[in-house]
């Protein structure tokens, strides 16, 4: 595996590291059977499918020089099982899904300045030993179809869907962290004298639950008649409820240790102690809610004549958003039915009258449902308290949040998680997309089709947390439409004149050509060609302008899972709009729009198959895509990245592109007895292509760094700024460049394989 590596031993050196491939045993076996229970009426169907993941990452400790290992065991089961019932005017089937979890090691990122190098210790990764997870998943649903009239029937569903995650073999040992390099510090013993990242024990989160259930009911109705042509309307209602019961919170808090540096706060004071200072974070979520949202719809499939069909619809529901603080109030806030109506349009007319060439269209509105981890985040479930002190003892793995030392340099607790109960917007309106959607098909002969299809969606409203400081520098949030209500007007924290917020912007327009080809002859294949732009100022709630990958040591936290991701998970609490200093680029020019990061102006797909002769059968699927826009960003002392020059401004990622194999061979053994042999490769040709490029002009990506963030407190963004400059200015002066900007850190994974045998009766 490929690693871009700052050097932890100087902070200057960049390294390209290929680590040697380790041992990653997968296999699986599995069944099902199915038949009647009562002839003609009743029947069953049930498999099971454990899979055994057995892997031992090979280390060597201490920056080389401490040989070692983590072994991983993990056992992930599906089980299913559905039963199905069949009689003349009723049609009925319920199905559960068990997903059961079991996890035991946890494997550590290399991160030292040489192959399979890390720079803790044997001693420090001790723990990651025995801690692992459990996760609960159990899916179940049921319908029941019952015929009323040759012209009516009714539909009953009901489901649930339960997520249970919880911590297991997790140290209680407080985490302290070398922030920055103690080697050379005077007064440092030599013991004590560490790499940036060296660490006492792994920083963990214990998770004693995080659970998510999600039931719900629906009964829909439908009715066909004639009116100025054939009619099928169709109705429903329905009610979702959702609750979440979450515990998760750092053993004693996290340190971290700032050897030799002076701490800087938004006011501006410095403060330092003998050995520099240190920070210990109190940070977890907690907290039970729950929340039920109704919902109905009426559309209408109108068969006009012999060629036209239109499809006219609207649909709407009610939106409760939980409060985690239920002592303060009772719910965060709430949508009633009549701010999420959402019409939809559709037609289709068949141009030649012989079903041969049929063009489409289709318009709607469509509303996102507000995330819970926006009341996580800004109603009372995250709670993130810091407290900064001086470092003047050397007793350092004693420090928590019983044992804070030192003088406190912040002037208490500095709050970055206040509950703002009392400043979301009374005038809230819903997120909603605007999609259209309009096509030819034509079926040039009984196996082969083409199209053409163009899409327009385009996103112009959102919700997300708007911030500004407080008096005291902390952070304040608060729910708002960026561009709409109270969220007009931007909050400043320097020299710039208010301003109009930007409102959001995020639209697709692409035009696809496809063709399909159903198996005859022997082979069948699909191809489709896309040719797209992706714009605007806004990620969207997956943020992909959030990324963090390996090379900054850190990722971002993902609910009910072990191990963050790269990029930060759908909040609607993103960084696009927390202080004024994201709006701007660095020549003054507001509202950084451009091509997002995940746009890729063209993109070409293959899949096909053919059966050989004697029986074998060969798939093939190729990707192959442009790459994606990559822009500069600078971190300021308020642990911003601004895109000081717009986007795009780095070029794009390489040309990506994949071919995956699948060869299939059944064996017949008697009757219909066979046995079937798999053979999937993905990746066939090992293509480590680089899909992003290290963007960071100064350091601080990751970890927030004090010492070499642009302070833009004394700046009118309007006028722009040199941001060069404002980076030489840092503590750090030109060490806080950070070496590996423009280089590639995070690459399309090799070649992976999978061999199966089936036995089928």
């Amino acid at each position: 595996m490929q690693r871009l590596q700052l050097s932890p031993l100087d902070d200057t050196t960049v390294l390209a590291i290929q680590d040697r491939k380790q041992d990653n045993n997968r296999n699986e076996v599995g069944g099902s059977l199915g038949g009647p229970i009562l002839r003609d009426k009743l029947f069953f169907f049930g498999s099971v499918s454990p899979r055994f993941i057995r892997r031992t990452n090979n280390y060597l400790f201490s920056n080389g020089t401490e040989p070692g290992s983590i072994p991983q065991d993990q056992t992930a089961t599906q089980m299913f099982g559905k039963a199905t019932y069949s009689a003349r005017r009723v049609q009925a089937n319920a199905s559960v899904l068990w997903t059961p979890v079991r996890s035991t090691g946890t494997i550590s990122a290399y991160d030292g300045t040489g192959p399979n190098f890390i720079s803790s210790s044997l001693a420090g990764n001790s723990a990651n030993i025995p801690r692992g997870f459990n996760q609960d998943q159990t899916n179940a649903s049921g319908t029941v179809d019952i015929t009323l009239s040759g012209h009516s029937s009714l539909s009953i569903r009901g489901g649930m869907f339960d997520d249970n995650y919880y911590d297991t073999g997790v140290s209680t040992t407080t985490s302290v962290l070398w922030n920055a390099p103690s080697i050379g510090v005077p007064g440092v013993p030599a013991e004590l004298q560490l790499p940036k990242g060296a660490q006492n024990t792994p920083r963990t989160q214990i998770t004693n639950q995080d659970e998510t259930k999600t039931s719900f009911f629906q009964v829909d109705y439908n009715h066909a008649f004639s009116a100025l042509g054939s009619h099928l309307i169709k109705g429903g209602v329905g009610v979702r409820h959702t609750s979440n019961i979450v515990d998760s919170t750092y053993p004693g808090g996290y340190v971290l240790l700032d050897w030799g540096l002076s701490f800087v706060n938004n006011s501006g004071q410095t403060g330092t102690g003998t050995y520099g200072y240190y920070e210990v974070n109190d940070r977890g979520t907690r907290g039970t809610v729950d929340a039920n949202m109704p919902s109905l719809y009426v559309q209408d499939t109108w068969i006009v004549g012999n060629r036209l069909t239109l499809n006219l619809g609207v649909r709407t529901e009610k939106e409760i958003i939980p409060s985690f603080r239920t002592d303060i109030k009772d719910e965060a806030f709430e949508f009633g039915f009549g701010k999420k109506i959402a019409p939809r349009l559709g037609a289709t007319y068949d141009v030649l009258g012989d079903g041969r060439l049929k063009a489409f269209g289709s318009w709607g509105r469509y509303y996102d449902w507000v995330k819970y981890e926006l009341a996580r985040g800004s109603f009372g479930g995250d709670t993130w308290l810091v407290h900064y002190r001086s470092l003047d003892t050397l007793d350092v793995n004693s420090l928590n949040l019983s044992n804070m030392p030192g003088r406190d340099l912040w002037g208490g607790a500095r709050d970055r998680r206040v509950p703002n109960f009392d400043t979301i917007d009374p005038d809230l309106k819903p997120m909603f997309q605007d999609s259209t959607n309009v096509g030819l098909e034509y079926q040039w002969t009984p196996t082969t089709a083409f199209g053409v299809n163009y899409v327009h969606n385009k996103l112009t409203r959102a919700i997300e947390d708007v911030g500004s400081l407080d008096a005291t520098g902390n952070e304040v949030y608060f729910a708002a439409n960026p561009g709409e209500g109270i969220a007009q007007t931007m909050f400043v924290t320097g020299l710039t004149a208010p301003f109009n917020t930007p409102k959001p912007l995020r639209q697709y327009d692409a035009l696809e050509f496809s063709i399909n080809r159903r198996f005859s002859k022997n082979w069948f294949g699909s191809a489709n060609l896309t040719i797209s732009r992706l714009y605007g100022n806004y990620s969207g709630l997956a943020n992909s302008d959030e990324i963090q990958t390996p090379t900054t040591g850190v990722s971002s936290a993902t609910a009910q899972q072990q191990a963050g991701s790269i990029a930060r998970p759908g909040t609607a609490a993103g960084r696009a709009w927390d202080l004024d200093e994201l709006e701007w680029d660095s020549h003054g020019n507001l509202d950084t729009r451009g091509r997002l990061a995940t746009d890729r102006p063209v993109v070409a797909k293959f899949y096909g198959s053919y059966l050989l002769p004697f029986g074998t059968q060969i798939g093939g699927f190729v990707y192959a895509g442009s790459g994606t826009p990559m822009s500069t960003v600078v971190n300021t002392l308020n642990t911003i990245p601004v895109l000081v020059e717009g986007r795009g401004d780095m070029g794009r990622t390489p040309f990506l592109s994949r071919t995956d194999l699948l060869v299939s061979h059944d064996l017949k053994v008697s009757g219909t007895q066979r046995v079937r042999f798999e053979l999937n490769v993905i990746n066939l040709f090992n293509q480590k292509t680089a899909t992003h490029i290290f963007n960071s002009l100064n350091k601080g990506a990751g970890l927030a760094r004090a010492d070499s963030g642009m302070d833009l407190s004394n700046v009118d963004l309007a006028k722009g700024d040199d941001y060069r400059a404002l980076i030489q200015a840092s503590p750090s002066g030109a060490n806080a460049f950070d070496p590996r900007y423009g280089k590639a850190d995070l690459w399309q994974p090799g070649t992976q394989g999978q061999f199966s045998i089936k036995y089928i009766f």
